[in-house]
Parts: structure tokens; sequence; C-alpha cells
């Protein structure tokens, strides 16, 4: 009988895609590892929806990371261990500075977007979802109780776009300065990432 790989569950940032240089490098310094990258929809309650359908999916002891805005939605997993590197909660703020144009897609996407309009109506939603992103029942419900222990967190000591780390230690424990900035690179990725997952869910 086939033993059935680790899963690992990777969400990107505002304006990129699940088929990012990040996706592609979680891939091979995982191998045996499962790593699912999906596209986020544009809309939040849409993208939560998916998420839901997908986590319905997941064993257990699936690792969620997150950078930026996908950290926001890996923070929503209930039950599930998660990996959120320089976490936006509050994206809503950016989108604002944008109101009215339209924002590219930095990576190809499989639903073939190439930009998005950033409508007030978007922004409100947003902000809907980040009023309620804290409560307990709020989210992504796993099939474990949920347990704050398990939620990690990396911030780039000269990250200039975000800084959500006293926010999110109002509600978490564990976290690591790294030196880096919002962007995920190379070496991060390889020295603090990827050991983490393999800490939270080894290989067999």
């Amino acid at each position: 009988m086939r033993t059935k790989k680790p899963q690992v569950v990777y969400l990107h940032g505002l304006s990129s895609s699940g088929q990012s240089a990040t996706c592609q490098r979680l891939r091979r310094a995982l191998p045996k590892h499962e790593v699912i990258t999906p596209d986020l929809a544009v809309q939040p309650e849409v993208a939560l929806s998916e998420l839901k359908r997908l986590a319905a999916m997941l064993d257990p002891n699936t690792v969620i990371v997150g950078t930026s805005m996908g950290g926001c939605f890996a923070q929503l997993f209930r039950g599930f261990r998660r990996i959120l590197i320089n976490p936006s909660f509050h994206t809503s703020r950016k989108l604002r500075e944008n109101t009215g144009t339209r924002l590219p897609f930095h990576n190809p996407r499989k639903d073939g977007l190439k930009d998005f309009e950033v409508s007030e109506k978007l922004v409100k939603k947003y902000e809907k979802l980040e009023a309620q992103q804290f409560e307990p029942k709020f989210g992504i419900q796993g099939k474990r109780p949920d347990n704050p222990e398990e939620v990690f967190a990396f911030f780039g000591t000269e990250d200039t776009t975000v800084n959500c780390k006293e926010e999110y230690l109002e509600h978490y424990t564990h976290y690591a300065d790294f030196a880096g900035g919002h962007r995920l690179d190379p070496d991060t990725t390889l020295n603090l990432v990827v050991p983490k997952i393999l800490e939270l869910n080894p290989a067999k």
C-alpha cells in the first residue's frame, strides 16, 4: 500500500498566484511532501469558501503556510499547524491606497486573469473579513481543536510594507525575526520556512 505524502498548503500574497517562484521552490525543497498551492480568488468571501472546501480534504496534520495576505488567510485555518510569514492582517489598507485602479498579477494564474479592479466594494469586503479574523468561530474549522501554540510567525526586520507583529502577539506567542524584507526570498524559504515545515510535519 502506498503511503500518503504529508501535506503542505502555501497561500500566496496580494497580486500573486499559486505558480510563483516560492511555490516552485517549496516543491523542490520538499520532494517527499504534497505541496498544494491554490490561486486565491480576488473576492475574499470566494477565497474563504474555496479554502473551506480545500480544508475538508486535508489531512489534520497538514501545515498551512501563508505570506503577506496569504498569512491572513492561513491564520484562519483553525485546528491546523500554521506558519505566517510577514502576515498582512489589513490588506484592505493596501487596496484602499489603490482604489479605482487595476493591479496586475505578478505570476500566471490558472483562471487566466492578468489584473484585477480595486473597487470600494472590494476594500469593504476585506475590511469585513479583517474585523472578524481573530474570532475563534470565524474562518476555516479543521478536524482537530484549535491550538494557538501551533501557530508560528516569521517577521522580516527590514519589512517596510507591513508590520503586524504587535497585533500577532496579541493572539499568539511563537515567532522569530529574520534579516529580510517583505517578500519571501530564497534564503529565508530554504533556511527558515522549510525546516519549520519539516519540524511540524516531517516526511515518513
